[in-house]
């Protein structure tokens, strides 16, 4: 791996870790600090970052964290609409019932345990049990290029998430609900059923992002 790929992948585990944070400014020296990466390789990954609408590069202040604009919210949730609804039909079609039963145990086990009290730690598990499935889905149109796409946009989505739209006491369980509503869906087999399900879903998503 090249090194300006090291770096890349090095923010956005910081990122993912929220050691960075939406609106937040920093220098490439301290880019080059938190990750052990030099600096021409750090600046090589922030130029790609800024194409990918990451962070934004901004003379005599530095590095600012991408905040979560509307329009960046809403851009960002359209796209996942595009690349999940195609996503869940192929899903519906074609998945294992072994990886259907295995998504479906996953989000009724996040269920039973919020019944007995919602703490961070079941917050971090049950985003990752979110992450999971729209990853399962994605995966499934087994398209390298899409892979990419979402994957970068998966990014831009922890980016808004920080900021609002994330997991919460208050939305979990409903979030969790929309999820077996496309996975029950996909166990029947049934494609338009599913793409409507996680179209209903991301809308949702999007909104709580919006503060709507």
């Amino acid at each position: 791996m090249k090194l300006s790929e090291r770096a890349y992948d090095a923010f956005i585990k910081l990122v993912h870790a929220k050691e960075l944070r939406p609106g937040q400014f920093v220098s490439q020296r301290e880019l080059v600090t938190l990750t052990g990466i030099p600096l021409g390789p750090m600046r090589e990954a922030l130029h790609k970052l800024e194409a990918e609408g990451l962070v934004e590069l901004i003379p005599q202040r530095g590095i600012m964290i991408a905040e979560a604009s509307p329009k960046r919210i809403r851009d960002a949730f359209a796209l996942r609409i595009l690349i999940e609804k195609e996503a869940a039909r192929r899903f519906a079609e074609g998945a294992t019932d072994s990886l259907v039963t295995s998504l479906e145990a996953k989000h009724r086990g996040v269920v039973q345990r919020a019944r007995n009290g919602i703490d961070d730690a079941l917050l971090e598990h049950a985003q990752a049990v979110d992450w999971g499935m729209h990853d399962a889905l994605v995966a499934t149109l087994d398209n390298d290029l899409v892979w990419g796409i979402h994957r970068t946009n998966s990014d831009r989505i922890r980016l808004i998430r920080l900021d609002s739209g994330r997991l919460t006491q208050a939305n979990l369980m409903s979030a969790m609900e929309e999820h077996l509503t496309v996975i029950a869906a996909c166990r029947r087999r049934d494609q338009e059923a599913a793409a409507a399900a996680i179209e209903a879903h991301l809308t949702t998503a999007m909104r709580r992002a919006m503060g709507l």
